[in-house]
C-alpha cells in the first residue's frame, strides 16, 4: 500500500544454488495506468555461484490501473536444470495526505483490533453470557476471535494457503456456532 504522494519498491531476489556461473533472464511488467498498458522492463542477470542477487523498480500513483491499483509480474526464465519462476503482486494506491502507506496500514490494523475488543466487550456486558449461563456463547466468540487474529497474523506474513485454510475453518465454526444456538432456542 502506498499513498498517491509516495514511491513504493517492488523487488525480486534471484539465487544461484549451481557451482557454476549463469545468467538469468528477468522481465518484470508494471503497470502503466492501465491494465492492457504495461512497462516492460529486461534484465540479463549474471550470478556467480552461490551469489543471490535483488532487484528493484520504482512505482509510483501512476502507475496504478483505474487510479488504485498497482500490478507487477515478474518472470524469470527457466534454463536447464533451474525452472521459470514468476510472482505477482498488487499495491493498493490509497489517497492520504501527510501519511504513508505504512502508517495508513497500521492505523486501519490498530481499529480493526480496536473494534474487536470493543464489539466483544459491549456484547460482553450487554448479554452478561456468564451470570445467565451462557459459557457457551463465550466459548463460541472466543474461538472465532482467536481465527479471525489468527487470519490476520497468517495474511501478514503472507502465508496466504495457511491463512485459506484459517478462513475456511472459521466459517465452518461460524456455520456449527449458528446451527447450535438455533437449535438450543
Amino acid at each position: 500500500m502506498i499513498t498517491k504522494s509516495e514511491t513504493g519498491t517492488v523487488s525480486a531476489s534471484l539465487t544461484n544454488p549451481l557451482d557454476r556461473p549463469i545468467k538469468r533472464y528477468v522481465r518484470a511488467h508494471i503497470t502503466d495506468g492501465y491494465v492492457t498498458l504495461m512497462r516492460e522492463i529486461n534484465d540479463l542477470v549474471p550470478l556467480d555461484p552461490g551469489e543471490t542477487q535483488q532487484l528493484a523498480w520504482s512505482v509510483t500513483a501512476d502507475d496504478a490501473a483505474f487510479e488504485r491499483l498497482i500490478l507487477v509480474k515478474v518472470i524469470v526464465r527457466g534454463r536447464y536444470p533451474l525452472p521459470s519462476q514468476q510472482g505477482t503482486c498488487g499495491i493498493l494506491v490509497v489517497d492520504a495526505p501527510n501519511l504513508t502507506g505504512r502508517q495508513v496500514f497500521g492505523i486501519s490494523l490498530a481499529i480493526s483490533l480496536l473494534s474487536m475488543a470493543l464489539g466483544f466487550g459491549v456484547w460482553f456486558r450487554a448479554s452478561k453470557p456468564l451470570r445467565e449461563g451462557g459459557h457457551q456463547a463465550v466459548r463460541a466468540m472466543a474461538a472465532l476471535t482467536v481465527g479471525v487474529l489468527a487470519g490476520m497474523i497468517v495474511g501478514l506474513m503472507g502465508w496466504w494457503a495457511t491463512g485459506i485454510i484459517i478462513f475456511v475453518v472459521t466459517l465452518i465454526g461460524i456455520g456449527v456456532i449458528i446451527g447450535y444456538f438455533v437449535d438450543k432456542v
